[in-house]
């Protein structure tokens, strides 16, 4: 019998758990045992942040909303996110609806427990910074799962992913100097190109060209990058090179 708690009265076999189906016969002892009922609680996780692209070396900030349709509560509900590494420095608020509660603030990734009455809520807002070198597609999967003692009848709706294509904002610069004329005729020059990246962006594989006056005889160049940036070492007489 129910006594509407979530608990079960019932005369078991001493020795046995109530229900478990074995021989009787007159000298068989019963005994009277209240148990536990499992609770029963349908969550449900949802996971965007509201676009269908994000950009290299921006920031990106998800809505992780996690919500209790009954009918009984889960306490100790744990909230889930471990977060792609091409999510950086990232730190997040929750708020609760409903009776719902949850950690105030953290960083990095969530494990967070929280309790979820009937119709109650918990909402994350994460904030991440997208590797400047993220390319293809950025996804980011979230998930709640019921405490113990409780059970979910709807567990596919437990989990939830937002995917995202990538798009590359890089921007290139070319700053160019020279040796002050005016030159005599026979006499060397020379001159410094350099490019820059101002990101957000890596731009891999930049093309870097110069033309040269047909004045200009026996043209030789030599480069070296900084902070990350690669080139060819030497070359010429023509400059056509492919950066990073």
């Amino acid at each position: 019998a129910g006594n509407g708690d979530n608990t079960r009265l019932c005369w078991q076999v001493v020795g046995y758990r109530c229900g478990t189906d074995i021989r009787l016969n007159a000298s068989t002892a019963f005994e009277r045992v209240l148990y536990a009922m499992p609770g029963k609680a349908d969550l449900a996780i949802t996971v965007t942040d509201g676009r269908i692209s994000v950009t290299a070396g921006d920031t990106a900030t998800y809505t992780i909303t996690a919500t209790n349709a009954g009918p009984d509560a889960a306490n100790g509900a744990t909230i889930t996110d471990a977060l792609p590494a091409t999510l950086t420095g990232a730190s997040w608020t929750c708020t609760g609806m409903g009776g719902g509660t949850c950690a105030a603030a953290g960083s990095g990734n969530i494990s967070d427990s929280v309790n979820l009455p009937p119709g109650g809520s918990v909402t994350y807002t994460l904030t991440a910074t997208v590797s400047a070198v993220a390319a293809g597609t950025l996804s980011n999967s979230a998930a709640v799962a019921p405490p113990a003692g409780v059970v979910d009848p709807n567990s596919p709706n437990n989990s939830a992913t937002d995917t995202d294509a990538v798009s590359p904002s890089g921007d290139p610069a070319l700053a160019l100097t020279g040796t002050a004329g005016p030159v005599p005729p026979g006499a060397a020059v020379s001159y410094t190109l350099t490019a820059t990246n101002s990101g957000p962006s890596n731009a891999t594989g930049a093309g870097v060209a110069a033309t040269f006056p047909s004045q200009l005889q026996g043209l030789a160049w030599t480069c070296v990058g900084a902070g990350g940036g690669t080139c060819t070492a030497s070359g010429g007489p023509t400059l056509a090179d492919t950066v990073n």
